[in-house]
């Protein structure tokens, strides 16, 4: 039996040294960097001004909207417009005249205007009958919503006002004033002598309906500021001796107009004083009362308030009257106006 060499294993052993020796020799070069490796240069420190950001190019239109930006709440305001861009091709504007005169400066020694005339005392004016008058003293003005002919009505005061209630007036005595028109037919009669002896005798036929004699008459002329007139009066003495006679006195100032417009035609106003033998017509009152008729227009309504809102049509009231200037829809024409078809 042989035995085998000892130097047949020995390469073995130097093989598996060898290898391990390699194995640690890669090892130890992955773990450790090479020497001859570059560094990398130190990053220099942080700079603690904060950069300046570049100014956008100068451009006429606005930065387009972000898309994603969020939308703007319901406080936040509104975007400001855009900028009306200029038409390069305008014509410039003229140049201010350097040769024009200047304004004119304000006359020192122009007039002043004349202020407007003060308010006359006493002086009442009715809208209606488009005149003015002077209320004689001691007279009042009365309701005269039911007066069948004129405009206005006055009351003679028999007392003083007292607890706040108007003063207590005469019931024998009284004056009319109005429009000379065509509801009297006084109003007919173009002259003014003729229409006052007219107007006496139907008021007092009116008024003083009544069998007598007419007594005392008398006429004469008036003028009142720039329009002439004339007055009628007389005294009716009545046959029941019980009444006392009944007095009138009527008067018409201004101008008959027959080839005038409409509302310039007739421009004469009456006065008519009623009274009695107790309470007697005044005749110098009564005369200084139509001398001081004035015609008188009154102002022209303010324009209307174009904000105002416009006003509420009213309803139709069920079972009753339709309002004046409500529109009505017709639900069954008539079968007549239908157009042919």
């Amino acid at each position: 039996m042989s035995e085998p060499d000892p130097t047949s294993r020995r390469p073995g052993l130097w093989t598996a040294l060898a290898v391990a020796v390699v194995t640690a020799a890669g090892a130890v070069t992955i773990a450790l960097p090479s020497t001859s490796a570059t560094a990398d240069p130190v990053p220099p420190p942080p700079s603690t001004t904060a950069a300046v950001p570049a100014a956008p190019p100068a451009t006429d239109a606005p930065p387009p909207a972000d898309p994603n930006a969020p939308p703007a709440g319901p406080g936040a305001p509104a975007p400001a417009p855009a900028p009306v861009p200029v038409d390069p091709n305008a014509p410039p504007p003229p140049p201010a005249d350097p040769n024009a005169p200047p304004p004119p400066p304000a006359d020192p020694n122009a007039p002043v205007p004349p202020p407007a005339p003060p308010v006359e005392p006493g002086r009442v004016n009715n809208a209606t009958g488009g005149f003015s008058y002077l209320l004689p003293a001691g007279w009042v003005v009365s309701d005269a919503s039911r007066l069948n002919y004129g405009q206005a009505l006055l009351s003679k005061e028999t007392g003083p006002a007292q607890n706040g209630q108007p003063a207590p007036t005469a019931n024998d005595t009284s004056v009319l004033l109005g429009r000379l028109d065509l509801k009297l037919f006084a109003g007919a009669e173009q002259d003014n002598s003729k229409a006052a002896v007219r107007l006496a005798s139907d008021m007092g036929e009116f008024f003083m309906p009544f069998p007598g004699v007419r007594v005392n008459q008398q006429t004469g002329v008036l003028q009142a500021g720039d329009m002439p007139g004339y007055f009628s009066s007389y005294e009716v003495k009545f046959t029941d001796t019980t009444k006392p006679n009944g007095q009138i006195w009527a008067g018409v100032v201004g101008t008959a107009q027959p080839n005038a417009p409409m509302n310039l035609r007739n421009q004469r106003w009456f006065v008519v004083w009623l009274g009695t033998a107790k309470d007697p017509v005044d005749p110098v009152a009564a005369k200084t009362l139509a001398e001081s008729i004035r015609p008188y227009s009154p102002p022209p309504p303010p324009a209307p308030d174009p904000n105002a809102p416009a006003p509420e049509t009213p309803a139709p009231v069920p079972g009753g009257r339709i309002p004046l200037g409500v529109p009505v829809p017709v639900e069954t024409p008539v079968p007549e106006m239908q157009p042919a078809g």
